[in-house]
């Protein structure tokens, strides 16, 4: 049941999302891209993806309430396990320490950084790997929205050469 509940919700919110996205003003001829483009786009990934949580929450073969059986013979999936809070927690904790360092320490830093905590604490030891994926996938983000697409991302205390 409370797969189906959430199912409902997130499609209502899709449709929330794209109806008021249809209502930003589309900008200027001469501008490629318009303030209502991303927000569509989220409203698009949303309906898809909840969509397809309402097919499988409704399907017939589905109990209500029922986690879906692992393939591997395991039992259940994730659903029943406990949560661990503490993850929950240090996740929460670095999602507030990202938003405090955004706009002092910059997009790209921060992100890295912000990239780096949750790998950790979803597990990974790998300090190296982790810092490089963060760093590029920062930076190729900053460079997309603040080069490419002109939305100006804060440059922090190292700006960059390009």
């Amino acid at each position: 049941m409370t797969q189906r509940i959430v199912s409902l919700g997130f499609l209502a919110a899709a449709v929330v999302v794209l109806a008021q996205a249809f209502s930003i003003p589309q900008g200027n001829g001469y501008q490629a891209v318009g303030p209502r483009a991303f927000p569509l786009l989220v409203g698009m990934g949303l309906a898809v993806v909840s969509v397809i949580g309402v097919v499988q929450a409704f399907r017939p073969g589905a109990a209500p309430g029922a986690a879906p059986v692992a393939d591997s013979g395991e039992g259940a999936s994730g659903e029943e396990e406990e949560t661990h809070w503490p993850s929950v927690l240090m996740l929460l904790g670095a999602l507030v320490a990202y938003a405090l360092l955004l706009v002092p320490a910059g997009y790209w830093q921060a992100t890295t950084l912000f990239f780096v905590a949750v790998a950790r604490v979803l597990g990974s030891r790998r300090l190296v790997r982790d810092v490089l994926a963060g760093l590029v996938l920062a930076l190729a983000t900053y460079v997309l929205f603040d080069r490419l697409l002109g939305i100006t991302l804060p440059p922090g205390l190292i700006r960059l050469a390009f």
